[in-house]
């Protein structure tokens, strides 16, 4: 399996925070790729438009016969699941600019969001023939489609840059503290800007930034690892970290998958 991945620089970071390319043999081993809902919507291109989508405890599955579309409203754990061969590309928006690029989205599960345009982007993708020729057309489709810097989205990118920078480790109170706006408002404007809550968005981010760090420190134990993200108890550490990932700590970081490799 191919996987690389690109973060872009200055001022394109604050559209999009990474792309990757997929690309999966014919016959090859490996026939899932595990999905973690990071609070960052995606634009999935699918070369091949054939593969399923199974998510949720009871890993119910939902066909992909899509060329473009997103995930949208279903419960973790999800996985791709190929048949065969596949490729795909992958645009991961900022979160801040989820509300921007999918506001208008309707309905759960596979959505498709195939347009003129990314219908054109997604022929372009896959006529290239190398990496850095689809990075840089990534990156002409997202400057064709420019922020609406508003009041509220540069307050949600601050709040969302404060949650990043503190590892996730911090409350909806100490926001409302810090940017001197009321639990209420906050709860408001994140939701319209980033279409999901503001606690759920902190919890994703410590549990992520906590992921990386068991992955770059094998050695440390579950419990270490939870005082050090704050988690005094086993049971509100197990409890957040199925909410993101689906499956409990242990079992996760004993089958780390290759994907998630690449945050490390």
């Amino acid at each position: 399996m191919v996987i690389q991945n690109y973060h872009p620089e200055e001022p394109l970071n604050a559209l999009f925070k990474e792309c990757y390319f997929i690309q999966m043999e014919k016959g090859a081993e490996v026939k899932s790729i595990p999905v973690i809902d990071d609070c960052c919507y995606d634009l999935v291109f699918f070369k091949e438009a054939n593969g399923t989508l199974s998510y949720g405890p009871q890993s119910t599955v939902l066909p992909i016969h899509k060329k473009v579309f997103t995930i949208h409203g279903l419960q973790p754990p999800y996985r791709i699941e190929v048949a065969d061969g596949l490729t795909f590309f992958t645009i991961k928006v900022q979160p801040w600019a989820n509300g921007h690029f999918f506001s208008d989205i309707r309905g759960i599960g596979v959505i498709d969001i195939a347009n003129e345009g990314l219908g054109n982007l997604w022929q372009a993708l896959f006529s290239a023939t190398t990496l850095a020729e689809r990075f840089r057309l990534a990156e002409e489709f997202m400057q064709s489609h420019p922020l609406d810097a508003s009041p509220s989205m540069t307050l949600v990118r601050e709040i969302c840059e404060y949650v990043y920078g503190n590892q996730g480790k911090v409350t909806v109170n100490e926001l409302s503290e810090r940017f001197g706006r009321s639990r209420q408002y906050l709860g408001k404007v994140f939701k319209k800007e980033v279409l999901y809550p503001l606690k759920k968005f902190i919890i994703t981010v410590r549990i992520l930034d906590l992921v990386k760090y068991k992955a770059q420190h094998p050695e440390i134990s579950l419990t270490e690892l939870g005082y050090l993200y704050d988690y005094f108890d086993q049971p509100h550490f197990i409890n957040d970290f199925k909410k993101v990932c689906g499956v409990q700590p242990m079992y996760f970081f004993n089958n780390l998958p290759e994907f998630m490799l690449r945050h490390v």
